[in-house]
Order: C-alpha cells, then sequence, then structure tokens
C-alpha cells in the first residue's frame, strides 16, 4: 500500500520532473505547518474582537461573556480556531491538487483585521454580514480570474517591481520574525524599536538569544550543504525551548472550550446591508458595499500576486511552457473559489501565504508539499489550542532565516535609474513598516507611474498599469483608516 502511495505521488504530482523527491516535499510540507501555525491561530485572535462585548478594556478576553446567542467568548475563539484550520487545510489540499504548487492558503491576517476593525467595528455591520460581504469578494475575484484580467495585471508589473515584492516580502516575514521572538521590541512612544537585553530572568530575553542561535545554526548548515536546514533548526529550536520554560504545557490542557462549528456555518447574512429607508441611505449603503467589496478583493487578488511574484523567482510559476503558463489563472482561480467556501465555513477571505517561501526555500516544488500541509492542519484541528505549545522563537526562526534568503533578489533591481529605484524602495520599505503587503505593493505601483507620467523615456509601459495604479489610488481614498 506505501508503495502505491508512493507511485501515485510520483506520477500525480510529478515530483521528478520538478527535480524533487518526496522526503524533500514532505519536509518542505511539515517546515511550511510549523511556520504558519502562529499565522493560522493569530487570526481567531483578531476576529474575536469583531463580536461586541468579547473584549475586556485592558484587551484581555472576557471569556464567559456571552457575544454570539447562547455562546460565550471562550468558545467562540475555539471555533474560529478551528475553522481557521479547517480552511486552511482544504484551500491547500484543493491548491495542491489542482495547481500543484507548493503553496500554502488559509486565513488572511491582513483581511482579518480588515473585517474586524473596518467592516464590522468601523461600518458596524455583524459578523455575519461581514462574511457575506466575502463571499461576494469571492465570486467577484473568480469573475477577474476567468476572464484573464489578473494574470494580464501581472504581466504588466515591471520586473523592478517584482524583484521589489520579492525582497519586500522577505523583509516582511524577517521583521515578524525578530518581533515575533523578541529581538526588537517596539516602543509605542517613540515609534522606534528597541533590541533585546540580556537578562536571562526574562523571558522574552531567552527567546531572544535561543532566536538568534538557532538562525546562526542554520546559516552554517545551509553553507555546509545540510538538506532541511530550516526545519532541523525549528526542531532544535522546539526542544532547546521545553527545560528554557518557553513551553508552557499546563496552559493549554487547560483549556476548557469546545469548537461549534455549527454555529457559524452556512450562516451568511445578507439582510440589511442595503438600507431602503430612503434614496440617500440606499445609496449611502449601497457605495459603502461596492468599496469594501472591491477593497476584499483587491486585497485578496494583491497578496495572492504578491506571493506568486515571490515564488516566481524560485519556481518559475510563469516561465515559458504550456503548464507553466496555466499556472498562474488556476491559482487565482482557486484562490477565488476557496474564499468563497471558506465563508460558507464561518472563514474570512482564504489567501496565499507569503510564509509559502519557507516550504520553498526547504525544496518543496510541488503540490505535493501544500498537501502535506493541508493534512497536517485537518489532523490536528481537533487539538487546536494544543498547538499554542509550538514556542513563538521557532516560528520567529523560520521567518528570518527565510527573509534573509529571499533577499537575495535585491542584486537584480536597477538602483542605477533613479526611476525604478524608488518605487523598488517604497515597496520594499513599506511592507514591513506598514505590517501590510497591499500597501507596499499599491505604493510601489502609484509611485512607478506618477513618476513615469512625469519622466520622458523610452520604456514601454502596459496601459494596464496607469489603470491599476489609478484603482490603488482610488481604493487608499475610500478604504476608512
Amino acid at each position: 500500500m506505501i508503495k502505491g502511495i508512493k507511485k501515485f505521488c510520483y506520477n500525480y504530482f510529478m515530483i521528478l520532473k520538478n527535480n524533487s523527491n518526496m522526503r524533500t516535499e514532505i519536509l518542505a510540507g511539515i517546515t511550511n505547518y510549523f511556520t504558519l501555525i502562529y499565522a493560522v491561530m493569530l487570526v481567531p485572535e483578531i476576529l474575536i474582537d469583531a463580536f461586541p462585548g468579547a473584549m475586556g478594556s485592558n484587551g484581555e478576553i472576557i471569556k464567559d461573556a456571552v457575544i454570539y446567542g447562547n455562546i460565550n467568548a471562550g468558545q467562540m475563539l475555539v471555533t474560529l480556531t478551528a475553522i481557521a484550520f479547517i480552511a486552511a487545510g482544504i484551500s491547500s489540499i484543493f491548491i495542491g491538487l489542482f495547481v500543484n504548487l507548493p503553496l500554502v492558503q488559509g486565513p488572511s491576517i491582513a483581511i482579518g483585521t480588515f473585517v474586524t476593525y473596518t467592516i464590522c467595528r468601523g461600518y458596524g455591520y455583524s459578523y455575519n454580514q461581514a462574511i457575506a460581504l466575502v463571499f461576494l469578494s469571492g465570486v467577484l475575484f473568480f469573475i477577474l480570474s476567468v476572464t484573464g484580467m489578473e494574470e494580464r495585471l501581472h504581466k504588466a508589473i515591471p520586473n523592478n517591481l517584482k524583484y521589489a515584492v520579492t525582497a519586500g516580502i522577505g523583509f516582511f516575514i524577517a521583521s515578524t520574525g525578530l518581533a515575533k521572538a523578541h529581538i526588537i521590541n517596539f516602543d509605542g512612544s517613540s515609534g522606534f524599536a528597541d533590541i533585546f537585553g540580556f537578562d536571562m530572568s526574562n523571558a522574552a530575553n531567552i527567546s531572544a538569544v535561543l532566536t538568534l542561535v538557532m538562525v546562526f545554526l542554520i546559516a552554517i548548515m545551509i553553507k555546509k550543504h545540510v538538506h532541511g536546514a530550516i526545519f532541523i533548526g525549528k526542531v532544535l529550536c522546539i526542544i532547546a525551548a521545553i527545560p528554557l520554560g518557553l513551553v508552557h504545557v499546563g496552559e493549554s490542557f487547560g483549556f476548557e472550550y469546545s469548537a461549534d462549528i455549527s454555529a457559524l456555518a452556512l450562516k451568511l447574512d445578507f439582510n440589511g446591508l442595503i438600507d431602503f429607508t430612503s434614496k440617500g441611505t440606499f445609496f449611502k449603503t449601497t457605495v459603502d458595499i461596492l468599496v469594501i467589496v472591491f477593497s476584499l478583493c483587491i486585497m485578496d487578488i494583491f497578496e495572492t500576486v504578491s506571493t506568486i511574484i515571490a515564488m516566481d523567482n524560485y519556481i518559475n510559476i510563469s516561465g515559458e511552457g504550456a503548464k507553466k503558463g496555466k499556472s498562474i489563472p488556476r491559482i487565482l482561480e482557486v484562490d477565488a473559489i476557496t474564499t468563497s467556501a471558506g465563508s460558507l465555513i464561518g472563514s474570512t477571505s482564504v489567501s496565499t501565504y507569503v510564509e509559502s517561501t519557507t516550504g520553498i526555500i526547504e525544496g518543496g516544488r510541488t503540490g505535493l508539499t501544500a498537501v502535506v500541509t493541508g493534512v497536517l492542519f485537518i489532523v490536528t484541528t481537533p487539538f487546536a489550542p494544543l498547538v499554542s505549545l509550538v514556542p513563538s522563537a521557532a516560528t520567529a526562526t523560520t521567518l528570518i532565516a527565510a527573509g534573509v534568503l529571499m533577499m537575495e533578489v535585491l542584486k537584480f533591481i536597477d538602483f542605477e535609474d533613479i526611476t525604478e529605484a524608488v518605487p523598488a524602495f517604497l515597496t520594499i520599505i513599506l511592507m514591513p513598516f506598514t505590517n501590510s503587503l497591499l500597501v507596499g505593493v499599491s505604493v510601489g505601483v502609484i509611485s512607478y507611474v506618477l513618476i513615469h507620467i512625469f519622466v520622458e523615456h523610452n520604456k514601454k509601459i502596459s496601459p494596464l498599469l496607469y489603470i491599476l495604479g489609478f484603482f490603488m489610488l482610488m481604493t487608499f481614498v475610500l478604504i476608512p483608516r
């Protein structure tokens, strides 16, 4: 039976044709899983704030507060976590099977934040209404995908911006890792970051030192051509974290709430989205919905396109050849389908995680990597509270190592041409500083267009890039901040 499964995987995923093997693909999938645990579990912690009364004034969850029917905040948090794991598992398996690329999907942190603080708390919509709008954005996304519009957008983006997006994502995930490990700590009053200290009675400092040691160890292993260096570094970090007191077993096993997925599944609420009381309210609510749906769609598109651009520099997604040429529209179509399907079980927009780069850098080249990651998410769904046993230092180690390796593309950016350098620089620097891929890509495109409008040049710029820049600018103006 095992031989049969192995033969099927080699044939279906064309592993040998992609210069890989099953061991590498499985290791890459496991690496992705441990890297993305933090992202999948972070989304529910953001979404719980969309339910009035769930959070206290000190920012802590009021676990016993009834916030939805007869469901309290503690049970809702576990429910949202289980839904996030199911959405990430199914969508990753789906993209692995039907696109055959090592891309992992799951609920988007950026869009989850947008849903909570803009749609629910800003506009005043309920969570059920918000996921109804997510469903509509998925439908719009699919329409754009099948018409080929998004692939044309991908081709319209200049190469220098594509390289900048890859470097920006590397900077983004590395800075995320530095913060998660407490290597840098942001000072809210000054706006600047402080570096960790050497007081080893402080758990944050222990986490910082452990992470740096493991990053150095990964660098040494990579230099010595040790296969699976990033994964080995993560496992060693988890093991080392136990005696250092960074893993709190008791707290996880003491979690007392169970998941009730039926509470949110198939509960999309389209009622009340448009107010028909008067012409004025009808016009205002209609515009609000259009802005929200368009914003959700744009955010989803550019999280996925940004990831595709980053992946392209490693696995040539959009390279020559029939198979490669069909990959981009297929990725986008699958992303659109999983977004709408995810909303049906109560999840916010499903997007392609930029952290998929960790599995690719680990050697993953086919959809088997994504399937392995997806299966792990599904299998561990009943134990979602226990996944918090993975220390932040282990996740940070992988993110920093992957971010460093992604900086390699900086050498391809033409910094000698100021009209190319400025947009590329803004793209790279704004992703981590604004904590948003969308902002980085948008400002990069807008600045590129504005500079080239006023500078005479012989470069041939796609008219679609000008249209894209205009719509991005309008989105910035219309989205409440």
